[in-house]
């Protein structure tokens, strides 16, 4: 598959995870975590980090490697 395509494909992949993962992390900030302000000063700078793990295989992939 030529990389413009790659590319083309990954980046409505992206746009697809991070709103699934954008909602998921609304739906847990607000149902799942306590009431605590500690708790969401640990949790949303960290959900703001983690997306990259998950989705580096698909940076890697639309890079043609």
């Amino acid at each position: 598959m030529p990389v413009r395509t790659r590319k083309l494909l990954g980046t409505f992949l992206l746009i697809v995870w991070m709103t699934a993962y954008t909602l998921g992390c609304m739906l847990i900030g607000v149902h799942w975590l306590p009431d605590n302000h500690w708790a969401r000063l640990l949790f949303y700078p960290l959900a703001g980090i983690l997306w990259v793990f998950p989705a580096r295989p698909l940076f890697i992939w639309m890079r043609g490697g």
